[in-house]
């Protein structure tokens, strides 16, 4: 927990005043907690009520210690960003300000969102879907379908904008200039 810790501090500026490495601190004491004896776990865990309570109360967000979160996730700004149980998210994921990975009142289950996700401000990424490895997500989108990997989602509800369908590492073909007559 502190090797994930001193990465967390780094990755979100090197300062105590990252509101980003906070909800993460709060995340990871939790899931710490969780894994200790049952005196103790119930010691800890009413903290970790405290903590993440004055988390929600102070910045509007709430990273849940039973979701699933990979290596190097950047909460760039934090302002109510909102992750529910249950949710899974890869390594080297970037979120946004407003952002919720959460339920819906008609379907049971929640995202699973890849690796190098990037999900802008504002965006509800909802429901049993996937998101792919790569995929971004515009701001201010709502998300309730699947999203490849690769792909570019835009919209309420989100569209796929751009999809290459190109393994990772391929090289995009240069396109001919009409003005080279070569």
């Amino acid at each position: 927990m502190l090797k994930e810790l001193q990465a967390d501090f780094v990755r979100h500026g090197g300062t105590l005043r990252s509101g980003g490495f906070w909800l993460l601190a709060v995340y990871r004491f939790g899931r710490w907690s969780h894994t200790l004896p049952f005196a103790l776990r119930k010691l800890t865990s009413g903290l970790y009520g405290i903590l993440i309570t004055a988390e929600d109360l102070l910045m509007g967000s709430v990273v849940h210690r039973e979701t699933q979160i990979g290596h190097g996730l950047h909460i760039i700004h934090p302002e109510s960003v909102r992750i529910a149980p249950g949710a899974v998210i890869g390594n080297r994921v970037g979120i946004m300000q407003g952002v919720v990975v959460g339920t819906t009142p008609d379907r049971s289950g929640t995202p699973v969102v890849g690796d190098d996700v990037f999900i802008g401000a504002g965006a509800k990424v909802l429901g049993p879907i996937r998101i792919g490895d790569r995929a971004r997500i515009a701001a201010n989108s709502l998300v309730i379908n699947d999203v490849p990997a690769d792909a570019t989602a835009i919209g309420v509800p989100a569209k796929v904008l751009r999809y290459t369908g190109r393994a990772r590492g391929t090289a995009e073909k240069p396109r001919a200039d009409p003005e080279d007559r070569g």
